[in-house]
C-alpha cells in the first residue's frame, strides 16, 4: 500500500513540475485583482466549447466549479478567459486565451490522476480528491516546494 502511495506521489509531483515549467512560459499576465463571481447568461443557458469536463454539466454547476477555481488559483476570470471588446463582458466560449488550454490540460490531468491512480489506492486517507488547490495554494503558478530542514 505504501509502494502505491509513493508511486502516486511522485507521479503528482512529476506532472505538476512538467506542467509548472511548461506554462510558466505563457503565464505573463498576472492576475491583480481578486477572483470574481463566474457569470453565465441566461439562467438557464447551456455551457458551450466544453473540451475538459463534462458536456452535460448545468450553468449551476460549472458556476459552482468556476468559482471553485478562481479560488483555487487566485485569478480572476479573465485570466483564462477572453473579454468581448464590444460588449465588455466575458465571452467564456471563446478559444482566444491561450491560458484556457493550459486550465484544460490541467484540468485532463487532475481528473486523470484522481481517476486512475489514486482511486486504485483504496485507502481513503491516501485517495482523498486532488483539487487545483493542492498544488496551487491560492497562487497563479504553484509556489515551489520547500522540504523541512
Amino acid at each position: 500500500m505504501k509502494t502505491q502511495y509513493i508511486k502516486a506521489l511522485l507521479l503528482l509531483c512529476t506532472a505538476a513540475g512538467l506542467i509548472q515549467s511548461a506554462t510558466s512560459q505563457t503565464i505573463e499576465k498576472q492576475a491583480s485583482s481578486p477572483p470574481a463571481p463566474v457569470a453565465i447568461s441566461g439562467a438557464n443557458a447551456k455551457p458551450v466549447n466544453l473540451k475538459a469536463l463534462s458536456k452535460d454539466i448545468s450553468a449551476e454547476d460549472l458556476r459552482i466549479l468556476m468559482q471553485s477555481y478562481t479560488k483555487a488559483i487566485g485569478a480572476p476570470c479573465g485570466y483564462c478567459h477572453e473579454e468581448n471588446t464590444q460588449t465588455k463582458k466575458m465571452d467564456f466560449a471563446s478559444d482566444a486565451n491561450p491560458m484556457k488550454d493550459t486550465a484544460r490540460l490541467m484540468i485532463r490531468m487532475t481528473n486523470d490522476i484522481n481517476n486512475r491512480y489514486l482511486a486504485q489506492l483504496g485507502d481513503r486517507r491516501y485517495a482523498e480528491p486532488l483539487t487545483c488547490g493542492n498544488c496551487h495554494q491560492g497562487h497563479t503558478s504553484p509556489p515551489t516546494f520547500e522540504p523541512k530542514p
